[in-house]
């Protein structure tokens, strides 16, 4: 239960973030509309993608280490828009990673990219069990 709190927790300060940082203004008379529109009418082109993993206990720096690399390249790829890596307040060797691209090609640039592939490489030993993607 700890943990679907902390995911839906994460959604919502994303959602927020996303509403700020979108082309409508959201003071604080339009931030209940703006949340709702934010949901109700996303790009149909965006892609969204979720990407959850375990780390082996007391392996979560060296995976950071890692990680940090993956993020700032990804960063710089012409069709991402959001990227980052958040780890668990609640269970310290789960983390998430919450992508945003403008397209499913952009997200292909980005899974087929060096950074990436490096990325895998690096990590093979710190984590545990299969990263669980989900896309939307």
């Amino acid at each position: 239960m700890k943990k679907i709190g902390f995911f839906l927790t994460l959604l919502v300060i994303v959602g927020l973030t996303s509403c700020k940082q979108g082309k409508q203004s959201c003071d604080s008379n339009e931030k209940s509309h703006c949340e709702a529109t934010e949901i109700l009418q996303p790009d149909k082109n965006k892609k969204v993608v979720v990407a959850r993993l375990m780390v082996k206990e007391g392996q979560e720096k060296a995976f950071i280490n890692v990680a940090s690399s993956l993020v700032e390249a990804t960063r710089q790829e012409e069709g991402n828009l959001f990227y980052s890596l958040y780890q668990s307040p609640i269970n310290p060797v789960e983390f998430i990673f919450y992508e945003e691209y403008k397209d499913d090609a952009a997200f292909k640039v980005h899974a087929s990219s060096a950074h990436f592939a490096a990325f895998q490489e690096g990590v093979k030993d710190l984590i545990s069990g299969d990263l669980q993607v989900d896309e939307f």
